[in-house]
């Protein structure tokens, strides 16, 4: 696994072994910054579900001006910290050790908001829905901003979640991503 594209093209980034991760592949990443090529520069990003931290991570390789990594591992957020260390993209992260519920909370409750989310949940745990509620209900995704959501394309994702809309759907052999937009009114 490496980064793609930006200034830390090239890098290669470490992933923890038998712990149910499952990094975004070189393949997926590459078609999500292509979709998004336009909106990643000067971007606050946040990485739900962080994993080994490669969204964040090449969001920031590709000029995003900061990224909020959110884990509730204690391992995957020490990874995601020597991942950004190796690309030298440290200064522009902050690491959250939470669930995403709580996480979506504090960012809140802070006011801060994003442009882009990644999210890449665990496959069939009912949280993808759950956590876009809670990312509209908290207002902590800019209007005009993008939610990009990993999934299988065994789930069945909604429409619409409040005042964010899904865009477009792409697949990935057994693997799907999602594009949602906040309404410019929200």
């Amino acid at each position: 696994m490496r980064v793609i594209g930006g200034k830390a093209k090239g890098y290669r980034l470490s992933s923890p072994k038998g712990l149910g991760v499952r990094p975004t592949s070189d393949r997926v990443r590459e078609a999500i910054f292509s979709s998004l090529q336009r909106n990643v520069p000067d971007a606050v990003v946040l990485d739900l579900f962080a994993g080994a931290g490669t969204l964040g991570i090449e969001a920031l390789s590709r000029y995003a001006l900061k990224a909020y990594f959110v884990d509730r591992s204690a391992v995957q957020i020490k990874l995601i910290k020597e991942n950004l260390e190796k690309t030298h993209l440290a200064h522009q992260a902050i690491l959250i050790c939470l669930d995403a519920e709580k996480a979506i909370r504090h960012l809140a409750g802070k006011g801060i908001q994003v442009g882009i989310v990644f999210m890449d949940p665990p496959y069939a745990a009912g949280l993808i829905v759950k956590t876009l509620e809670q990312i509209d209900a908290a207002g902590i995704l800019l209007p005009g901003g993008f939610a990009v959501v990993e999934f299988s394309i065994d789930e069945e994702l909604p429409k619409q979640i409040g005042g964010i809309h899904q865009t477009d759907v792409k697949r990935y052999g057994s693997t799907g991503i999602a594009y949602y937009r906040r309404t410019e009114e929200s």
